[in-house]
């Protein structure tokens, strides 16, 4: 049975509801924002969904509309993002371990804008440059050249390598 309209999306979007989270959570760096950016997707996706013209572009599409509606509630809220998404850490951690990631975490948070969600696309979400392209509306070129400068930064700040 073919679903009408936008329900066929709303499938979709449930589907794939676990990367929607971890992408506004990667953003956002609380549940309650997170949550609040994944219903603004939503209800963008019901109102927009005649706009798309291939099906097959569904998962970029809606996932272009969920960074754009994090980006929109961090600017209404005025306040930084937090890199939220970072490896679990085990029963047997290694203290040294810890005390690395808690230095990139926070020299990462500390990023202009620009270059944060750009690690964060690439590092914490391991999407391809394409995509990051797609979803941040910019051209591989500057996907390139915002990522080598992140890096550039984040090394200079962490002594070494990232």
């Amino acid at each position: 049975m073919e679903l009408a309209g936008y329900e066929k999306y709303m499938r979709l979007v449930i589907e794939n509801k676990h990367l929607y989270y971890r992408i506004a959570y990667s953003f956002m760096g609380n549940e309650a924002d997170s949550l609040d950016a994944i219903s603004q997707m939503t209800l963008s996706i019901v109102e927009k969904h005649q706009q798309l013209r291939n099906e097959d572009s569904f998962l970029p599409w809606s996932k272009k509309i969920l960074i754009n509606a994090c980006r929109t509630l961090l600017r209404e809220k005025k306040r930084t993002t937090v890199v939220a998404e970072f490896p679990t850490i085990a029963d047997n951690f290694d203290e040294n371990e810890l005390a690395e990631q808690m230095l990139v975490r926070k020299a990462v948070t500390a990023l202009p804008e620009k270059y944060r969600e750009i690690i964060v696309m690439r590092y914490y979400l391991d999407m391809e440059y394409q995509d990051i392209a797609d979803a941040a509306g910019i051209p591989l070129g500057t996907v390139k050249s915002r990522l080598n400068r992140a890096v550039s930064v984040l090394k200079k700040q962490l002594g070494g390598e990232f």
